[in-house]
Formats: C-alpha cells, structure tokens, sequence
C-alpha cells in the first residue's frame, strides 16, 4: 500500500513538473488598467509593462492600407526591444484593420504588445492570424488574446481564443511557446478564464 501511494505521489511530481511545459498552467497576469482603443481594448498590467490580455471584434478584417510611417507609441512602461531579440508582437493585428488607416495605426501602442521570439511573431502566430482574417469574412468573431506565464516581463507562452459573435460558441482556444522553436497546441481549459458572456460583456461595457 505505501508503494502505492509513494508511486502516486512521484506520479504528482511529475505531472506538476511537466505542466508547464506543455503548457497548460496559463497564468495569465491581473490587468490594472483598462485601455479602450478605436478598435480594440487592452487590460494592461504594470507588472509585466504590457497588457495582460487584449479583446477585440473582427467581421471582413483584412485590406491594403499601407503601415508606411505607423510607429509604436505609449505613455506606459513598456518593454525595451531595441536590441533585444524579441519582436513586438502585435495582440490585436494591425493588417486585420487594414481597410482603414486610424485603426490599423492605433495597433501600434506598445500596450497592444507583448516580447515574441521571431520564430513565434513571424512563424505560426502570423498563420494564425491569417486564419482568423480568413474566418471573419463568414463570422463575426470576439478574440482574446495575451501572453501568459511570465519571467520577468517575458511570456513563456501566449494565447488565443475565438469566438463567434453569431453562434456564441467558442472556434478554438491555442496555446503558443514563445520560443525559437515556437510551437501551438489546443487547450479549451483557457475558456474557464474567459467564458464567453463575462467576456463579451467586459469588452462591450465602455
């Protein structure tokens, strides 16, 4: 019976030690101040100096503005990239509000932001994004979005969640490593932390 239970709780160990690997901790930071943008809206987090997570709507996203001239801007704390090997990782994409020039250049505030590798921001993150540009000339989507387990102010993984408007039903939740080998995986269990009511109610309530 005792070796059992010590199976049992080596078992434990291990499976604690391995869930942040696979992803599946999802400590997503408390956000303390709300930020409404003309086309989105970022819960930031002093804490990490970027937001915690940013919600916005998307219905026919895509265009052809050009970003000529669009520089990241923000009167908060924010992340140093110069020089730092990380990318700015847009949360809410610029190219998905490229139909009008103000709301693609209001994608550009650091607090629409977090530190991507380059093999995540220009890998499978951009795919993803494609896909969801894709997805909304059919839906009306909600889409959620941040980084989450950080070190420091650098996120382990980011996420994604998204919704459509017209079913109220959730299309995928994924969970991304932010790493060189940058890499996505399914995990519904984010939806317990934005199930969709609270969610579109917090977005729709300024």
């Amino acid at each position: 019976m005792r070796k059992c239970i010590f199976k049992l709780q080596c078992f434990i160990l291990l499976l604690l030690a391995i869930l942040p690997v696979v992803g599946l901790s999802q400590n997503i930071e408390k956000p303390d101040k709300e930020i409404k943008e003309k086309c989105y809206e970022s819960f930031y987090s002093y804490k990490i100096e970027a937001p915690a997570y940013v919600i916005y709507k998307l219905y026919h996203g895509g265009g052809n503005v050009p970003r000529k001239g669009f520089r990241f801007k923000s009167d908060l704390p924010h992340f140093a990239y110069q020089h730092s090997g990380y990318d700015i990782g847009h949360m809410c994409n610029a190219e998905d509000f490229a139909f009008d020039k103000d709301l693609e250049e209001s994608t550009f505030r650091y607090y629409n932001a977090v530190p991507q590798m380059p093999h995540l921001n220009r890998g499978i993150w951009e795919v993803n994004e494609k896909d969801i540009r894709k997805l909304s000339q059919t839906d009306s989507l909600l889409i959620i979005c941040g980084g989450c387990d950080y070190s420091g102010l650098i996120p382990a993984r980011c996420f994604k969640i998204v919704y459509s408007l017209s079913t109220k039903k959730m299309i995928y939740a994924k969970i991304f490593t932010n790493s060189n080998d940058a890499t996505e995986s399914d995990c519904d269990a984010l939806v317990d932390k934005f199930p969709f009511e609270a969610t579109y109610m917090l977005y729709k309530k300024n």
